[in-house]
């Protein structure tokens, strides 16, 4: 018998931010089509406080699910699921660590979020061997370190409850992981596969591109399918960034033109830069921004465009410079390293004049 999951986490619900309910109702109907049941990963709401005002319309949302729903807590709402609070009769809170829970033949244990939990403590009260562990926190290991190092730069707390390779590395068939939000992450160790479903709401900036959650299939105890479902209703962050140099004004504004119509979608938000130099006045170059912005605001969610420019004014008229600039723009390098050589050079000539 095939055994069937949707994995999330990190809803961070919000009283201001009600369309994080809507991805809730989109993905407990998806569970409810295509699953046995549904693993909530940690950080269901953004903090305790929310989750005492948005309990009962959170309840009202689970109440219609016809298959279970196993939450373990997360950092941010570790308080939230007291015997007092009612979620609905389809909802397990696993929120003993660790916690044991059997489903359609396969053993689940759950370690959630506490003050100063330690992982690796925890695995050792487990004298079984799980299908399923599913915890909510920081995977420490060289090989993913885009994982640890956005959690070290967003969390005040770094390094709480870490997880390393040796804690699970053949000790469970899947590991349900919340906390980590850019991006859906999926990596094996061995027998072992590791997923972060990544938000599926764009929680921040930092939440680039299509926004999922996880279907995993059990086709035995040691064998899960895993496939990406995408949360076709989020909304989500696109970065673009474009470096400027004298001389080139018109072709990076032709560039961002043509970028942000390839971009251009409903479900979109473009967080744009630009950076480098110009030669002609900044407040032209901006104007211009601002026009092609204007022009394609309509066509995405949210638009944003940044500049950091800087302006060499009557520095770059000197015959020297202009034909350092001219020779250093046929020079096939990056662009940032092209901006650097550009700045360190007249930094350097302008030590000199003094």
């Amino acid at each position: 018998m095939v055994v069937k999951f949707i994995h999330t986490a990190d809803l961070h619900l919000r009283r201001d931010e009600p369309f994080g309910l809507d991805v809730l109702s989109w993905i407990v109907s998806k569970a409810e089509k295509l699953a046995d049941a549904l693993i909530i990963a940690g950080d269901l709401f953004e903090s305790d406080v929310e989750a005492s005002f948005l309990r009962s319309k959170v309840r009202s949302i689970f109440d219609k699910s016809k298959v279970p729903i196993l939450i373990v807590p997360g950092n941010h709402d570790y308080l939230s699921y007291s015997v007092q609070a009612d979620y609905g009769k389809n909802v397990i809170v696993l929120k003993d660590s660790p916690s044991f829970f059997e489903f359609k033949g396969l053993k689940i244990v759950a370690i959630p979020f506490q003050p100063d939990s330690d992982f690796s403590q925890c695995m050792k009260k487990i004298n079984l061997e799980p299908q399923i562990i599913i915890t909510h926190g920081t995977f420490y290991d060289r090989l993913f370190p885009h994982i640890y190092k956005e959690v070290e730069e967003e969390e005040e707390i770094a390094e709480y409850m870490p997880i390393y390779r040796w804690d699970v590395e053949g000790k469970t068939t899947y590991l349900a992981l919340g906390h980590y939000h850019s991006s859906f992450t999926e990596f094996n160790l061995n027998e072992t596969c590791v997923v972060y479903p990544g938000s599926p709401v764009a929680t921040s900036k930092r939440c680039i591109g299509q926004r999922y959650v996880a279907f995993l299939s059990f086709l035995s105890k040691k064998k899960v399918k895993v496939e990406k479902i995408a949360v076709d209703i989020s909304p989500y962050w696109e970065r673009c960034e474009w470096m400027v140099f004298p001389g080139k004004e018109k072709d990076v504004l032709d560039r961002i033109e043509k970028d942000l119509q390839r971009l251009a979608s409903g479900k979109v938000m473009l967080d744009g830069r630009v950076k480098g130099s110009v030669g002609i006045s900044e407040g032209e170059f901006k104007e211009n921004i601002r026009k092609i912005k204007e022009s394609k605001g309509d066509f995405f969610k949210k638009i944003e465009i940044c500049c950091e420019i800087k302006n060499w004014g009557e520095l770059v008229k000197r015959p020297i410079l202009s034909l350092f600039i001219e020779k250093l723009g046929t020079k096939n390098i990056d662009e940032k390293i092209r901006d650097r050589a550009l700045e360190l050079t007249f930094s350097a000539l302008d030590k000199l004049r003094r």
